[in-house]
């Protein structure tokens, strides 16, 4: 009876050490590969000024940064880390919001009608492409499983123009898939007559 109080006292003592480690986070105290995303965006935001608005459900959120010095992240760097953390922003002159890309296609977007080197790759744009010879509505299921779920593209019939929205990096490869295409197409025929 004796060895049985024993033995039980003895698990109830180990019991709190079991239950701290397993509730232990997986990233100790000083461990900066893995940090939370609104601390990652102070430094960035003492770093350059920039006003950051994060939806609340991103807020919290860990992001790995292994093999980086947190307080050496810049601006173009974090763009980068977001958006492989399935992230967007979406800047305008008082404050860069940032949400989870599921939203990105509904957000407003700079747009363009032609390249413009200054927008860094990581940023959300919306692209008109003129289509001369091709049919856009072809291109469409041809092209879009190029882009990740989160882009969006669509071909406008009465102009025979593609709508592409996503990342400009991605953008830029897909307007110049489009254009060789477009420059190999057998001449300029109406959608219809393109062999179904």
């Amino acid at each position: 009876m004796k060895l049985r109080i024993a033995m039980a006292v003895g698990l109830l003592a180990t019991l709190p050490m079991l239950t701290t480690a397993a509730e232990e986070p997986a990233d100790k105290p000083g461990d900066t590969s893995i940090m939370l995303l609104s601390e990652l965006v102070a430094r960035v935001h003492r770093k350059t000024g920039k006003a950051f608005i994060l939806e609340p459900s991103v807020a919290g959120m860990r992001i790995s940064v292994a093999g980086l010095e947190p307080d050496a992240v810049d601006y173009p760097m974090l763009m980068a880390v977001l958006r492989y953390n399935g992230l967007v922003t979406i800047a305008d002159q008082r404050a860069v919001s940032i949400l989870p890309d599921r939203d990105a296609r509904q957000l407003p977007s700079r747009i363009l009608t032609a390249d413009d080197p200054k927008i860094g790759d990581d940023t959300l744009v919306t692209r008109l492409v003129q289509v001369r010879n091709a049919c856009a509505m072809q291109m469409v299921p041809v092209l879009r499983p190029l882009m990740p779920q989160s882009a969006h593209m669509a071909a406008f019939p009465a102009t025979n123009t593609l709508i592409l929205n996503d990342h400009a990096d991605n953008v830029r490869r897909l307007v110049e898939l489009i254009d060789r295409i477009d420059k190999t197409a057998p001449g300029k025929l109406e959608c219809g007559d393109f062999p179904k």
